[in-house]
């Protein structure tokens, strides 16, 4: 079992825990930035680069991933076929990583604040970007910056706020948080980040932040005054957050448990059918686009023994929970991942999707 560092329990001293060596470049003067978001609600809580992003990490192999153990929480992604691992004990200390995947370049990004999770395509706007933590927060979020061009990039809000590149989206990659036991059965050749970064001996996979995450835990630091939140469930239950255009809907993980190990919603968030997964076993939700050839399914569990499988009831084809087709007339068809849904602290996405739907 991991432990967790004893803290102050005060909003600058949990901050300041997980910045280690201080940043050299202080952030711009709220009043200077140029935004689409009201600059007096920007919190200016550290020095830009005093969390330092990774941008050259090192990655090792399940059969050398003796520092984790199977509870950990991890972010993972999965892209042409290779599969990555973000534990949450070293994304608490750098919160980006610059990183390739597949082939492709990918920014995976966590705010230990807000309990999110999300990647990006860091090809914005035409540019490939390098992002690094700019020390500022919106209502609670973390604030990216990049390097080529300064501007700022709130995560919840998906793109660009403040700067010169205020306006442009940041593509969206999907991603699962899990525990590293259910990552590395479901993909027994990923990689994983190593706590090999080059930034000295932090304490990782110390929680640096005490009883901050603990759901019955009302305390919420670094909002801007006035700002309110949804009393409708605690303030730190998880959620699985999906979003269609203005359309949003949570999913709490807790009313997704229930007795069984597994749980599935059909649903529609805005336009889009919805089918969403939920693994009680390792409190993990994953969201997929119920729609295969134009064609809206509507998925049950199945009954049989071993790894969890669905079937549809327009096919009777039988799915597994990578939401692909594995026998009948649909075998060989892949449900699209939902880009726009990842886990959150609920006070966070419902200041931030104040109109959002919440699955009872």
């Amino acid at each position: 079992m991991r432990s967790s560092l004893t803290l102050a329990a005060t909003a600058s001293t949990l901050f300041l825990a997980a910045c280690g060596d201080g940043g050299t470049t202080e952030p711009p003067p709220g009043e200077e930035l140029v935004c689409t978001i009201p600059t007096n609600q920007i919190f200016a809580a550290l020095a830009r680069d005093a969390i330092p992003s990774l941008t050259t990490p090192e990655f090792t192999t399940v059969a050398n991933a003796g520092f984790l153990f199977g509870e950990d929480r991890v972010l993972g992604v999965e892209i042409n076929g290779e599969a990555r691992a973000y534990p949450f004990g070293i994304m608490w200390w750098h919160e980006i990583v610059n990183d390739t995947l597949g082939g492709e370049n990918i920014l995976v990004t966590y705010c230990p604040l807000t309990g999110t999770g999300i990647a990006f395509n860091p090809n914005a706007g035409g540019i490939l970007r390098s992002f690094g933590v700019s020390g500022l927060l919106f209502q609670t979020n973390l604030f990216m910056f990049d390097r080529e061009s300064n501007s700022l990039w709130n995560q919840m809000l998906l793109g660009s706020q403040c700067g010169p590149d205020r306006g442009t989206d940041l593509p969206r990659i999907p991603i699962v948080e899990t525990t590293w036991e259910d990552w590395s059965n479901r993909y027994p050749n990923t990689t994983v980040l190593t706590t090999n970064t080059g930034f000295g001996n932090r304490p990782y996979f110390e929680y640096p932040y005490g009883n901050y995450a603990d759901e019955n835990n009302p305390s919420v630091d670094f909002l801007a005054p006035g700002t309110t939140w949804s009393s409708a469930l605690l303030p730190k239950e998880l959620v699985l957050g999906v979003l269609d255009g203005n359309s949003a809907t949570a999913y709490p993980l807790n009313g997704l448990a229930d007795s069984a190990v597994s749980y599935v919603v059909n649903d529609v968030v805005g336009s889009t059918p919805v089918l969403v997964l939920s693994r009680a076993q390792w409190n993990t939700a994953r969201a997929f686009d119920r729609r295969v050839n134009s064609q809206t399914l509507t998925f049950t569990l199945t009954n049989n023994p071993g790894p969890v499988t669905m079937v549809d009831a327009e096919t009777s084809s039988e799915w597994d929970q990578e939401g692909k087709a594995i026998s009948g007339p649909l075998a060989g068809q892949q449900l699209a991942p939902i880009e726009d849904s990842y886990t959150a602290f609920w006070f966070a996405w419902s200041i931030y999707y104040p109109n959002s739907k919440i699955f009872k």
